[in-house]
């Protein structure tokens, strides 16, 4: 089976797919033959996406859709019904303060919404994955390493962590759920990172393999190449 017959029939969700590195998971998606559903909040952040894609906008169905809250959630993933995978792709950098500088609002906005986020979409889309489907949720390397001056966005990668551990554990294998924790990433608004990084596509290319696959329950680090090498083995071993 080439790469382009993967996920040929399969419905895949990417809340985020309008970011950066969403862009490239929903391109690898689209090139693993998928129907990919990305929300957003506005019609131009979607034809954005369409234009970066160009030709590989195919099967890409945008959405004008808020996912933020558990009721949001719940009507975006009530609207599309069962679905084969979803990979999540939310939430975004910040630093400039301590923990005790830390402000009312950045607490809202960069722990409270995001951790929000990611615990209403897990909620409302694992009953409604089909039974041989998986759940991605992307984190990045704060979640393991405390950065100093960004403390409350490694706690919300942490505490994110912590939600598809438990989850694995009250699942017990009847779905897959995993995770892919990301290094700085080589995109489009970055063009020109270290070498070493891995890029958009790169997360794109193992979130297909892990859709793909029979891995559950894994942690996955894609700090750089040769982690993405290892993760490569790593599936393809499984």
């Amino acid at each position: 089976m080439t790469y382009s017959q993967l996920l040929t029939d399969k419905t895949v969700v990417v809340p985020g797919g309008t970011g950066n590195v969403g862009e490239g998971i929903v391109r690898q998606f689209l090139r693993a033959g998928a129907r990919v559903i990305v929300p957003s909040r506005t019609e131009s952040r979607l034809n954005d996406l369409r234009g970066h894609l160009g030709a590989d906008a195919d099967r890409l169905v945008g959405v004008t859709a808020s996912y933020g809250t558990f009721d949001e959630a719940d009507a975006f993933a009530d609207s599309l019904g069962q679905v084969d995978h979803v990979v999540t792709s939310v939430g975004g950098w910040w630093s400039g303060a301590t923990v005790w500088q830390t402000t009312a609002d950045d607490w809202q906005r960069f722990f409270v919404e995001p951790a929000t986020t990611h615990f209403a979409l897990l909620r409302s889309f694992l009953p409604r994955l089909e039974e041989d489907g998986s759940y991605t949720a992307i984190a990045g390397f704060s979640s393991q390493s405390p950065y100093p001056g960004a403390g409350i966005v490694s706690m919300q990668g942490a505490a994110q962590l912590m939600m598809r551990d438990v989850v694995s554990a009250e699942l017990r294998g009847q779905r897959r759920v995993n995770d892919l924790v990301l290094g700085p990433i080589i995109n489009r608004t970055r063009p020109n990172g270290d070498p070493s990084w891995a890029t958009a596509d790169d997360v794109g290319e193992i979130a297909v393999l892990l859709a793909a696959s029979a891995v559950s329950d894994a942690r996955i680090n894609l700090e750089n190449q040769h982690q993405l090498a290892e993760a490569k083995a790593r599936i393809a071993d499984r």
